[in-house]
């Protein structure tokens, strides 16, 4: 591949909440081939002090416009880390953020394990290129919340995404 070809990547315009940009890598409709020139993460990954997540394969990471990109090919993962500034409690921080979510999202689901509250929910979006299956995900916790953004190449890559969902713990938790 040459160098030009390598670099390049495709922008697609997020129409919800969270997400402003999205960029697949090149390999993303072929082998699973990872990025090499930038670094790999598997398994339990600490993002930030609070927060970590479980990876079921390898992924490649890097900072972008201030948020995580955690990718493979056929998976982007875009994550944001907020901290409880205003000390509210997660049901008002669920309520706040569920109130702003696109008409379009469907599957719209909360749940509660431990002391996480969660909101996911499905939306398709689109591009010149066709529609992206899109799974998000909030993780609301005591010192504050995650917010994942996480675009999927095929539908059946879903469960993937629950679990990955499902596996962000809150490490200081009061």
């Amino acid at each position: 591949m040459c160098p030009q070809k390598r670099g390049k990547i495709t922008k697609l315009r997020g129409l919800a909440l969270f997400v402003g940009l999205l960029v697949l890598t090149p390999f993303s409709h072929g082998a699973k081939m990872l990025h090499p020139d930038f670094p790999v993460i598997e398994g339990r990954y600490q993002m930030t002090k609070e927060w970590s997540v479980t990876l079921p394969e390898k992924f490649n990471r890097r900072i972008e416009d201030g948020d995580l990109v955690i990718w493979r090919p056929g998976v982007t993962l875009w994550i944001a880390a907020w901290g409880n500034d205003k000390n509210e409690n997660a049901d008002v921080r669920l309520k706040a953020t569920r109130d702003d979510i696109s008409p379009k999202a469907f599957d719209i689901q909360t749940s509660k394990t431990d002391h996480i509250l969660r909101l996911t929910y499905r939306l398709r979006e689109g591009n010149e290129q066709g529609a992206v299956p899109a799974y998000y995900c909030f993780a609301f916790g005591d010192t504050g919340h995650v917010q994942m953004a996480i675009y999927l190449d095929h539908e059946r890559d879903v469960k993937s995404a629950q679990t990955i969902c499902g596996s962000l713990s809150e490490n200081n938790a009061r």
